[in-house]
């Protein structure tokens, strides 16, 4: 049996999209489920639009979400080129084979005539297809306009049929050729266009398994009469379904990050991702949700996917990255935020020794995505923080009575310290006893005086991280705001 070759032919004109990427981890799964061989070949023959940075951002993000292939730019392989700009003669020479049986003509039709064809039919309500104006131009005729220097693109002749195949995602599946009309599958210049030249690309290098998007369906009709055109046996092609939004239309940025490249910026863990892309429009037939790449490579079957147009929606891609946040080590979950703080402009390369870390397990729970730590951590690396007094002064209360409460507290973290969250909690429980005081009523201004902020993590374990020096610092300062009065550091 053949060992199976799968591949992924991306465009390098812009970002590595959200739909290119799932069509990579599932043809990636697929190669690895059935120990075939998976490639990468990139399809940059609209070379006014292909630039090598959009080449390298998919490369880095097949990479991010670990994707490896077997074959393809960097690595090589018995198949290559593996970009199709360098295959342009293996292009030319097919080319010659269907001119040589007949199959392919010179067309000399302008854009603007074309564009005038294609209004009229429109205007008549008529398939916009080509009329067929150069189809039967002699060789002589054809010869003696190209010496007097016209141009002509490469038409390929379709004859009336109905074409047909079995997909491995949408079963069978049929389109009547008689409303295409003649397709160009060479420009004037000898430079291929997509459809024909990623047929010569996927025969050429043995590709067995074309899975790709359902918006190449009418790519694959005409596909396969140049393979039928050229005796050649195509691979075997499955459509995967779109994916929408919740008005279910094509996504855009206005549904969150659409790209691979934002999901790395914002934050997101390449596990989220993954597992939250493998889900769009397939299921493992039961209710489980979370997958490590090695149980998707395990449990993953094109027979599995839906014909449905799955929809993308933003909030479950956080839930998915919040899950696998908390869920990760400390030390892992730290050295992953550790760019995304920095980026945010905290310096936290000066704090004590695990003391990031430290604050970074206090906000586990919290954050949804890495770039929240920039925002949730910033208190505990500010000298000092701005309380809101709107929540400094107790509830019903005034601002010399929080004050006073304050100063008690202050004496207290200097007798025992912080360092011991059951005995923090032990005194201050004691104290708002003590003042006639429900236990919140004096946690909120402690809270809010040490970290600015009345939505923090759980206060006895936040004064312990924070340390006496800084607890006893933003207390000071918070009692002279409540007062009036020029703050002291202890």
């Amino acid at each position: 049996m053949t060992k199976p070759r799968y591949r992924m032919a991306p465009s390098p004109t812009g970002a590595l999209h959200i739909g290119n990427a799932r069509t990579a981890l599932y043809n990636y799964l697929l190669a690895r489920r059935t120990g075939g061989t998976y490639v990468l070949r990139i399809e940059d023959t609209a070379r006014d639009r292909s630039r090598p940075e959009f080449e390298q951002t998919i490369f880095e993000g097949f990479r991010w979400l670990g994707i490896e292939w077997d074959e393809g730019p960097g690595i090589g392989g018995d198949y290559g080129p593996y970009r199709q700009s360098e295959r342009v003669d293996l292009h030319r020479e097919w080319l010659g084979k269907l001119i040589d049986r007949g199959w392919v003509y010179r067309c000399f039709c302008t854009p603007e005539e074309l564009a005038d064809a294609r209004k009229r039919a429109q205007a008549e309500k008529r398939p916009p297809k080509y009329s067929g104006k150069c189809r039967n131009l002699s060789e002589a005729e054809t010869q003696q306009r190209l010496d007097a220097g016209e141009t002509a693109a490469y038409r390929f002749r379709v004859e009336p049929r109905i074409v047909e195949y079995r997909d491995l995602v949408l079963g069978d599946v049929r389109e009547d050729a008689g409303l295409w009309g003649d397709f160009v599958i060479c420009r004037s210049n000898w430079l291929p266009v997509y459809n024909f030249a990623v047929v010569i690309d996927d025969h050429t290098m043995e590709i067995t398994d074309a899975v790709r998007g359902a918006d190449h369906i009418s790519n694959t009709f005409r596909q396969i009469v140049m393979y039928d055109a050229l005796e050649i046996p195509p691979p075997r092609f499955g459509h995967l379904p779109l994916i929408l939004n919740r008005k279910k239309q094509k996504i855009s940025k206005r549904d969150g990050a659409v790209s691979v490249e934002e999901y790395m910026t914002q934050g997101y863990l390449p596990e989220a991702v993954r597992n939250f892309i493998v889900l769009l429009g397939w299921n493992p037939g039961d209710e489980r949700e979370m997958f490590s790449l090695e149980e998707l490579v395990d449990e993953y079957s094109l027979d599995r996917v839906s014909s449905a147009n799955p929809i993308y929606d933003i909030d479950k891609l956080d839930w998915f990255n919040g899950v696998y946040m908390r869920g990760m080590a400390v030390g892992e979950l730290a050295g992953r935020a550790r760019p995304f703080v920095k980026a945010a402009g905290l310096n936290i390369d000066s704090s004590g020794n695990g003391y990031f870390e430290q604050a970074v397990a206090l906000e586990q729970e919290r954050v949804k995505k890495l770039t929240d730590f920039g925002d949730a951590l910033a208190f505990f690396f500010q000298e000092q923080v701005d309380p809101d007094m709107k929540f400094l002064v107790r509830k019903r209360g005034t601002a010399e009575e929080t004050a006073s409460a304050l100063q008690k507290v202050l004496g207290l973290v200097r007798e025992y310290g912080v360092d011991d969250v059951g005995v923090s909690e032990s005194y201050l429980r004691g104290l708002a006893s003590e003042l006639g005081w429900k236990a919140g009523e004096l946690f909120m201004p402690i809270r809010v005086a040490i970290t600015g902020s009345r939505a923090t993590p759980p206060l006895f374990e936040t004064m312990q991280v924070l340390g006496d020096e800084r607890v006893i610092s933003r207390l000071n300062r918070a009692i002279a705001l409540l007062r009036g009065v020029p703050s002291v550091a202890s």
